[in-house]
């Protein structure tokens, strides 16, 4: 840990009257990421609070990328009795292979152990994929996300590609053969693929929900948009 300082933190609260349920054992931690001026690592810092402690506490860099062009993560799984937190980071790589035009999809596994109000936290490439995407350095990047999907599309490429976490298969989204301008995703799974003039929606489980003409975008409680 690089600095701690005396703090206090509660696991349990009374809220009006009614108890709540005590704090996930990562409630007070958070995760940084930078990445260097020409976007090829990932730097991550762990910081927050922990018990009684806090400050910061694990460190790292995932590379070498050609350009990092959007990263995203899965929910979390909780082992209390192992002091386990574990989930997913999907990297895509913009600018992959000698060329720089490849699209890549970089899953990794992050797990953080809390033992003894101390956090270590461990990234493994789990899985690497090439995208039917053409990328470049100045290419723009697209990514949404549910509990099962993510769906990727570029400034470059008029059809965007589904992705099932479970399996990493890849399918083609030629429902409107346009390129996207946004893909933008709701809390209850639902992410819309964006372009000028036409839009498709897929739901919870990857299944198309509808298309048309038009450009709508989902909203969530996290993030903002640009309609």
């Amino acid at each position: 840990m690089f600095m701690r300082h005396a703090t206090f933190a509660c696991l349990l609260a009374v809220c009006g009257g009614v108890v709540c349920h005590a704090a996930t054992i990562d409630s007070g931690l958070y995760t940084t990421y930078t990445t260097d001026n020409n976007k090829t690592e990932l730097d991550w810092v762990v910081c927050g609070s922990i018990g009684t402690g806090s400050g910061c506490y694990s460190s790292g860099q995932l590379t070498p990328f050609g350009k990092i062009g959007s990263v995203a993560e899965s929910s979390k799984v909780y082992d209390d009795s192992a002091g386990t937190v574990t989930r997913s980071l999907y990297v895509i790589d913009q600018a992959s292979g000698s060329n720089q035009t490849g699209v890549t999809l970089y899953a990794y596994k992050r797990v953080d152990t809390i033992v003894s109000s101390f956090d270590t936290t461990t990234f493994t490439l789990v899985k690497k994929v090439s995208l039917p995407l053409t990328g470049s350095i100045s290419a723009t990047v697209f990514l949404g996300a549910n509990a099962t999907t993510l769906m990727v599309g570029t400034s470059l490429t008029t059809v965007p590609v589904e992705i099932a976490k479970k399996n990493f298969a890849i399918t083609p989204m030629g429902i409107i053969s346009q390129v996207p301008t946004s893909i933008t995703a709701d809390n209850y799974g639902f992410i819309t693929v964006t372009s000028a003039d036409g839009f498709f929606v897929v739901g919870p489980t990857g299944a198309l929900q509808e298309d048309g003409g038009g450009s709508p975008s989902t909203v969530n409680t996290i993030l903002g948009i640009q309609p």
